[in-house]
């Protein structure tokens, strides 16, 4: 009769371990899966700017993994040239870009490529705008018709 006694009291820790276990198995991955997202970037998204800027900066979510070709970006000017000068530098989760600070009005496409802290890659683009280019030239407003 002992051993039944045993075996009965035995059960509900077996099965509260059998529900711990089935729990973080199920919900564990859930925490772990969401890479870091894009929070701020300056200049921003869809952003007006009068020049090109010295320097671009992207914030993220977490602190990034920082390596040999583990960051990357690449800043375009209208007309498709690179206006990147350099390599991009990570410091926790702020990534700066330094730029050429000269180019044309227009618009300027950023395409970016970081790794989480989960150590996935994440990647995004974005294009802001420059009012006044070096030369002087400005992007022309629309006219009301």
């Amino acid at each position: 009769m002992k051993t039944i006694a045993l075996r009965h009291s035995a059960t509900p820790i077996a099965l509260a371990a059998a529900l711990l276990a089935a729990f973080l198995v199920l919900f564990a991955p859930l925490s772990a899966s969401a890479h870091d997202a894009l929070v701020s970037s300056s200049p921003a998204a869809d952003e007006s700017v009068e020049t090109v800027p010295t320097e671009l900066t992207l914030t993220f979510s977490a602190k990034l993994i920082d390596g040999e070709g583990a960051t990357e970006v690449v800043v375009t000017a209208p007309d498709g040239t690179s206006v990147t000068d350099g390599a991009a530098a990570v410091e926790g989760a702020i990534v700066t870009q330094p730029l050429q600070g000269a180019g044309p009005a227009g618009e300027y496409h950023v395409i970016w490529k970081v790794v989480s802290s989960d150590g996935h890659p994440t990647s995004g683009e974005y294009s802001f705008t420059v009012t006044v280019g070096d030369d002087g030239s400005a992007t022309s407003a629309p006219t009301a018709t």
